[in-house]
């Protein structure tokens, strides 16, 4: 093969892939322009939350409890808020995954979009692009922001300096291990998306009444002594064993009244902050045997759709 050939076929596939690239990009911002509910959610849950907690500190209410400092403080209520934007990413994850290709069928707008020169595979992959990237990372930033307002809230109830909050961690630190669990929670979760994704595009009537009643099918026969009880456990741990999640027998609780502040009871500190093992948790093996099967739903979808009709 002479060097021009070489040339032109090197030129072609580059221009191949800067068109997919592109294709990929477009069809993430049509799915963002049309599920704006994908980012109101979070922002909403983690603006409240920090809006009720920031208003007592400035107010200059006390904040009391069994060996409760500003340090402790301030890590259990930014552990708390990158939480809430977590399980808000799952919620407006989930809705999303059950909806978008029955509704794509439904509305008749399968039939557009097959029209076009875009295919099922990048159309699928665009798909959990949004929920498993774009949506977590504006969840991250927006935390980000959040836990900074609260040290700044936190300084200036307590006194002191932005870095003293953290300690022995310092806030950085503390917002790197933030975006670590995120795209651990992306790992956790893509089985329960895909295999919602899988019902999407499978049933022919409102996919959460499918969900739901399988759900209930399962735990059902589970308790009838059929063998079903595994699946239902497999379910189960997916949403209540998360890795990183060893403190079942952590427990806080935070009052608050009009006169008297902040009151917080908790278990000792040792089981409420407790240094990440990044290694450990990104070895269990229940992750990736959830990437796994969310790697086989995936393929079914993808299949699935190329056969889609509308309902």
């Amino acid at each position: 093969m002479s060097e021009s050939m070489m040339m032109s076929v090197g030129k072609h596939s580059r221009s191949k892939m800067d068109w997919l690239l592109r294709q990929y990009v477009w069809s993430v911002k049509r799915e963002i322009w049309e599920n704006r509910f994908l980012f109101w959610g979070p922002l909403i849950m983690v603006l409240l939350s920090v809006i009720l907690v920031c208003i007592p500190l400035l107010k200059g209410h006390n904040v009391s409890g069994p060996g409760v400092t500003p340090q402790l403080f301030f890590t259990l209520t930014a552990e708390l808020l990158s939480c809430i934007a977590n399980l808000s990413v799952l919620a407006v994850g989930c809705i999303y995954a059950m909806g978008t290709f029955y509704n794509e069928r439904k509305d008749l707008s399968i039939l557009f979009w097959k029209s076009l020169p875009v295919s099922d595979h990048l159309i699928v992959l665009a798909k959990i692009g949004v929920i498993l990237i774009v949506v977590p990372l504006f969840a991250l930033m927006i935390t980000w922001i959040g836990v900074l307002a609260l040290a700044l809230a936190s300084t200036y109830a307590f006194g002191g300096g932005l870095a003293s909050l953290a300690h022995p961690a310092g806030i950085i630190e503390n917002l790197g291990n933030y975006a670590v669990y995120s795209f651990l929670n992306a790992l956790w979760w893509l089985p329960v998306y895909a295999s919602l994704f899988l019902v999407s595009v499978l049933v022919r009537s409102t996919p959460i009444v499918w969900v739901l009643g399988a759900l209930a099918a399962l735990a059902i026969t589970g308790m009838a002594g059929l063998p079903t009880s595994g699946i239902v456990n497999l379910v189960s741990n997916r949403f209540t064993h998360f890795p990183g999640s060893n403190l079942s027998h952590a427990k806080m609780q935070m009052r608050a009244g009009r006169d008297q502040g902040l009151t917080i009871d908790h278990t000792p500190v040792q089981q409420l902050v407790v240094h990440p093992n990044f290694a450990e948790l990104f070895s269990a093996p229940a992750l990736w045997w959830g990437v796994l099967v969310g790697v086989v739903c995936l393929a079914l979808t993808i299949w699935l759709r190329r056969r889609a009709e509308p309902i």
